[in-house]
């Protein structure tokens, strides 16, 4: 597949302006405090904002069980950025799937010695509940950053929707399949030489072009560019809901996630067909 026309303009565009493709995000420190009262020195030690550089700078040490945790940590910070209910949702992660640290030091590994995609399959062939393909990307593309020649690319919402509307190409991202993310890292590679790039960084002027204005990454991803009044009225229904669960008594907001978890994949499903 030749380089999208889109993509051709968003790279000369982001030549012309010499801005890093993605802005550093913004956290609430408070929320993954109290989430993760183990953690304080760490956390209190990271910047307001986090980028990429930082990310990767704390993936160095992955691939042990005792620098797997803080590497996804400022992974899953870096990637849910303010959005309030991010150091929950980690750290039902870590909490509800058993030796989770060891997992994501095996992944690390793995990216290592044999690259993004051989992990990528390790992860798919025993996922960590709760652990998306977007957010596992993620976690991904810092630990081959810092520990491999070869950076792993994200793959998110916001990209899946670039490339239906752009490239033609439906990526299925609501399960890990390892098909789907070789087919799209050897795109992006093959583009990547077209351009004088990385995947990499083809990677993040995507995304830069596919988010136009400054808002949480979650809701970024699943409704990027909507201008559908269905779609935005969902967003603003469990935008609220999820406000009202950061409030709740703990014990109620436990059993109705689930629920709200449920719904919003419908709701997302039905609005991506």
């Amino acid at each position: 597949m030749t380089v999208p026309p889109a993509l051709v303009a968003a790279v000369r565009s982001w030549r012309e302006h010499d801005e890093p493709p993605q802005r550093a995000s913004r956290w609430s420190r408070g929320s993954w405090l109290k989430q993760f009262p183990n953690h304080h020195s760490f956390l209190n030690s990271l910047p307001e904002s986090v980028d990429r550089a930082e990310a990767t700078r704390h993936a160095a040490r992955a691939a042990t069980a005792e620098g797997a945790e803080p590497a996804f940590l400022v992974a899953m910070i870096w990637g849910y950025g303010p959005v309030g209910y991010g150091p929950w949702r980690t750290a039902r992660v870590l909490t509800e799937n058993p030796h989770a640290v060891d997992r994501l030091a095996e992944a690390a590994r793995v990216a290592r010695d044999h690259g993004g995609p051989a992990a990528f399959r390790s992860l798919a062939d025993d996922p960590l509940r709760y652990l998306g393909v977007a957010f596992g990307t993620k976690y991904l593309r810092f630990v081959t950053a810092a520990l491999s020649s070869d950076t792993a690319p994200i793959l998110d919402a916001v990209v899946r929707r670039w490339f239906a509307t752009h490239a033609g190409l439906r990526l299925n991202i609501d399960e890990w399949r390892p098909a789907v993310y070789e087919r799209y890292v050897a795109l992006l590679t093959s583009w990547a030489t077209e351009l004088g790039l990385t995947a990499d960084t083809v990677e993040q002027v995507i995304f830069g072009a596919a988010i136009t204005q400054e808002g949480s990454a979650l809701w970024g991803e699943r409704w990027a560019g909507s201008e559908e009044p269905t779609a935005r009225t969902a967003q603003a229904v469990l935008l609220e809901l999820e406000r009202l669960f950061e409030t709740a008594d703990p014990r109620a907001a436990l059993e109705a996630r689930d629920h709200l978890d449920e719904l919003e994949r419908i709701i997302r499903q039905g609005w991506s067909d």
